[in-house]
């Protein structure tokens, strides 16, 4: 008995199954009421069941369903035919194959077309039912990266054995046709040999009932998609082989492995330029899957370095189309050795305002009354005594060097005595001047930001919950350092398009207009604030109506405004960019080298969200994650009494947890020596991301669980 299905446009609806036309009239279709699958196989049959089905995804895709019945559930293999079930290289060479013997059950061409992609029987549980899914691009075209499908499917919610994607990147794809008559076992090989990807789930149990088939089926083609249904694999134009250079190569494999798989999966070829004795400039096989070519550079940043940078890429014998950075302190020099070269790049004065704090706070608030600037307590002082001043303090305020990252040295001020010490700190940092500026106090925000020639083609929001600094007593010594992110944001909507078109205008007032980039702000006057919900969690909930009190007295602004923290010209870091890329379904580190080398057709592929819009998920989410922040304990040296990194230890003890878990990585190695706080910053030993498809508080809580099982043993001086 053979079964397949007819084809027809996904419309949320049951597939409509069939059984071949060699089957009789009382055997049960995938309509009938609930009953194993077992039940449709009938002792004396000469064939395997067979079920399969074509499903238009959308305009981009269609899917390909083949389930295959276990070994215990088959007697023979006949493979399924357009007529009586019989396969067409038996017709030709008869029933019982070449010369007579009957042919291995395991060797029909749809077999070897799936063994060829390294699915084969092995693969294959004897006592499972077997489903895979073929990916069919609509269009011809060009594959735009190699590991699209990867990207796309990763953490679905039903379980995979295996994913092959059969397109390398710039590969030319011709779509395949489809017809609704043919099932062949010829054709449906043919389908698995034209796929541009192929999926194997995890086996089902044998006794499914064909109406949970069903729903399962049903269940794959709603996610799929939402995963695909916005997001073009190919290009309509092929992709040229281009050369792109980091400059200053990332400090591990930890914070460098997004960059380096991303260049390999979009085909570029990178070029690490970096001071003598980097650890990717051994010229190994490890080293040269990260990297075509190092290029050993003087990096001291002296009036000299763009020269040198220059000179580098001049030297090396093949053509570089553009350079990048990923280190804060070398925007401004990598913009000018792309301008110097005549390479895309947004204009050097958008950087020098970038990195200045002071610079960007003056693209939203006026200096004078509530903001200044000073090289050190002494010009403070003066500031102070001047009677021509027009800078007049308002507490509590903000202290922090106008070249700085990750909330290095950063101070709230509530009291004129704590002024000068902050402003001592900040100036300590980096030989910085200090920018003073006003306290926002309302829910502080991440905001990224994807753009080509000024329109955004991503945006989303995280929320940051309160940290030490927030904290109504937090005194000078209090950080600002991050305790967590939580992904889709919990602001209104109307509050989310208030920040994305405010912080729009004032990238592109400061003169930016194609590539990735990681906004800080707040949200002062919103309708939400942090409280405790329960349970000890804490998340934003609605204040009240607007026009009222808060619980302080001061009464409430009538509208929310977003006021800008810092531009970070750059993707989130590589632990900040791991809930976008599970998230959203967004590469930030892909985006920022496409556009640094011009290709915004690809640029604006890989800025495709999930299609999902579920009631109440932000629309583009898969689900709703908390990033975690494990600070250090204490002072002292890093111990693995367990023999297993605190992450993994967590994962052995806790395999509750362990199923909730997206990410973990540990920063620490035995022997470590760690302090509570490193440049001014908190010193964090690991990061996790969790998940929940069940609402936002749940990840929340399960973010809080982790934070506070997992263990980190330091062994104090």
């Amino acid at each position: 008995m053979a079964v397949g299905v007819l084809p027809g446009q996904f419309d949320g609806q049951q597939p409509k199954l069939f059984l071949d036309s060699d089957t009789d009239s009382n055997s049960p279709t995938l309509n009938t009421p609930p009953s194993p699958l077992e039940s449709v196989n009938r002792p004396s049959s000469s064939r395997r069941p067979f079920f399969w089905e074509v499903v238009p995804l959308c305009d981009l895709y269609s899917v390909a369903h083949f389930i295959l019945l276990p070994s215990s559930l088959r007697l023979s293999y006949s493979p399924v035919s357009s007529r009586n079930g019989v396969s067409e290289t038996n017709a030709v060479k008869g029933v019982n194959g070449v010369n007579g013997h009957q042919p291995h059950p395991e060797t029909s061409r749809f077999i070897e077309a799936l063994t060829n992609l390294g699915l084969g029987q092995s693969n294959w549980a004897t006592a499972g039912v077997s489903v895979f899914t073929a990916i069919l691009p609509s269009t011809d075209g060009y594959a735009s990266r190699s590991d699209f499908l990867r990207l796309r499917l990763q953490d679905f919610p039903f379980p995979i054995s295996k994913i092959q994607e059969c397109l390398h990147v710039r590969q030319k794809y011709t779509a395949c046709r489809l017809s609704p008559f043919a099932h062949s076992e010829a054709y449906l090989a043919s389908l698995i040999e034209q796929a541009a990807g192929l999926i194997q789930w995890v086996d089902l149990e044998s006794s499914v009932s064909i109406l949970d088939l069903q729903q399962y089926l049903l269940g794959l083609t709603h996610e799929l998609r939402d995963r695909l249904n916005n997001a073009p694999w190919l290009t309509s134009q092929p992709v040229a082989r281009k050369r792109v250079a980091l400059i200053r190569g990332r400090p591990n494999l930890t914070a460098g492995g997004p960059v380096y798989r991303a260049a390999r999966a979009l085909g570029l070829e990178l070029i690490i330029i970096d001071d003598e004795g980097h650890w990717l400039q051994p010229d190994t096989d490890d080293n040269r899957m990260h990297r075509e070519a190092f290029l050993a550079t003087d990096m001291t940043e002296d009036a000299g370095v763009v020269d040198r940078i220059v000179a580098s890429i001049v030297r090396y014998p093949l053509p570089i189309h553009g350079v990048f950075t990923l280190s804060d302190n070398f925007f401004v020099a990598t913009a000018r050795v792309a301008e110097a070269l005549g390479l895309p790049t947004n204009p050097v004065s958008a950087f020098q305002t970038s990195v200045d704090k002071h610079r960007s706070r003056l693209l939203q608030d006026a200096t004078g009354h509530s903001v200044a600037r000073v090289s050190s307590v002494e010009e403070l002082n003066a500031l102070l005594s001047s009677p021509e001043a027009a800078f007049t303090p308002v507490y509590p305020l903000i202290v922090k060097p106008t070249k700085g990252w990750s909330s290095e040295c950063v101070s709230k001020v509530s009291s004129p005595g704590d002024l000068a010490a902050a402003v001592a700190k900040a100036t300590a940092r980096h030989g910085s001047a200090a920018v003073i500026e006003p306290f926002f106090d309302g829910p502080e925000i991440d905001a990224n930001f994807v753009l080509v020639d000024g329109e955004v083609l991503f945006f989303e929001i995280a929320d940051e919950p309160p940290c030490q600094a927030d904290g109504k007593d937090a005194g000078v010594e209090a950080t600002f350092s991050p305790e967590a992110l939580t992904l889709p944001s919990a602001l209104p909507g109307k509050e989310q398009e208030t920040v994305r078109e405010t912080l729009r205008v004032l990238l592109v007032k400061a003169g930016f207009r194609t590539g990735v980039f990681h906004v800080e702000a707040r949200v002062v006057g919103s309708e939400m604030e942090y409280r405790d919900v329960g349970k000890g969690v804490v998340d934003l909930v609605v204040r009240g109506s607007l026009g009222s009190c808060r619980e302080d007295g001061a009464a409430m602004v009538s509208k929310a405004e977003c006021k800008l923290v810092e531009i970070n010209a750059r993707p989130p870091g590589y632990r900040v960019s791991v809930p976008s890329r599970h998230t959203y379904g967004i590469d930030f580190f892909a985006a920022h080298m496409l556009a640094a080398v011009g290709d915004h057709d690809r640029l604006r592929l890989v800025a495709r969200s999930f299609d999902h819009a579920a009631e109440s998920r932000t629309r583009g989410a898969q689900y709703w994650s908390r990033l975690v922040y494990v600070p250090a304990p204490k002072e002292g040296v890093v111990r693995w009494p367990s023999g297993l990194s605190p992450c993994e230890e967590l994962k052995t003890r806790r395999p509750d947890l362990k199923e909730r878990i997206v990410v973990a990585v540990d920063y620490c190695a035995p022997g470590d020596r760690i302090g509570l706080y490193t440049d001014g910053a908190r010193t964090y030993v690991a990061h996790l991301l969790v998940y929940s498809r069940v609402s936002r508080r749940d990840a929340i809580e399960v973010g809080d669980e982790v934070l506070q099982a997992i263990r980190i043993e330091v062994e104090g001086e």
